[in-house]
């Protein structure tokens, strides 16, 4: 029996667009999706968990909602070939490898148009440490600490990480990439230290991978291009 789907507000079209880049998010792909065929896009917008609750990855989220389906965090635009591949083999694309496809893409689209190209590392220092303070500032007063066990400290430490240490990561990391240029091979060696530490931190409170032996913050990051001052 057909079942009816909600449609994708306009909205939510233009945000999936805009997201892609106008390229399909398979990574493997990333085919330029106006070129294609002339004068036509020929996007797809592709479910994670399908709008058929017997669709492909259905009973990895049975419970989202018909509303939740047609949400752009759902969502990716892919090109015909690989909207197709996902879906006729969901045991090899299960919904967080296409969730971490739509990661990559949005970071992508803001290193690439979101992230400001500075002339100097005065100027990136300054962006850097307006981030790394208030994460700092964060540590101090939630993170974890010796003989401090209380739950409440634990659950506001929990939610700011979620709130304003990964967000700012992101930006670090974005920031630091655009501006690679301008920095030392030992503060690159940093950044890609930081780059695994702050996945890790991500994986642990977005993800509830808690697999022990995660990578600290690295201390140097806390100097990163203050060689010069």
């Amino acid at each position: 029996m057909a079942t009816n789907r909600v449609r994708f507000s306009q909205p939510t079209k233009d945000l999936l667009w805009s997201e892609s880049g106008g390229h399909c998010q398979n990574p493997s792909c990333r085919i330029d999706l106006h070129g294609l065929v002339q004068h036509k896009n020929v996007g797809e917008l592709a479910h994670i968990i399908p709008a058929s609750p017997i669709g492909p990855r259905a009973a990895e989220n049975p419970e989202l909602s018909e509303d939740a389906r047609a949400q752009a965090d759902n969502v990716l635009v892919l090109c015909p070939t690989c909207h197709t591949m996902i879906d006729k083999a969901p045991g090899q694309y299960p919904s967080e490898v296409l969730l971490e496809w739509k990661r990559r893409g949005k970071d992508a689209r803001a290193l690439a148009h979101g992230t400001p190209v500075l002339a100097t590392r005065t100027a990136v220092r300054e962006a850097v440490h307006e981030l790394l303070d208030a994460n700092n500032a964060v540590f101090r007063l939630y993170g974890p600490a010796d003989g401090l066990f209380d739950d409440a400290r634990a659950d506001q430490w929990s939610r700011h990480v979620r709130e304003v240490v990964i967000p700012n990561n992101q930006r670090l990391l974005r920031l630091l990439t655009a501006n690679r240029a301008l920095l030392t091979p030992e503060e690159r060696s940093t950044v890609d230290e930081f780059a695994v530490h702050a996945k890790e931190l991500e994986d642990r409170h977005l993800r509830g991978d808690w697999t022990p032996g995660s990578t600290r913050f690295p201390r140097r990051m806390a100097t990163i291009l203050k060689d010069d001052v």
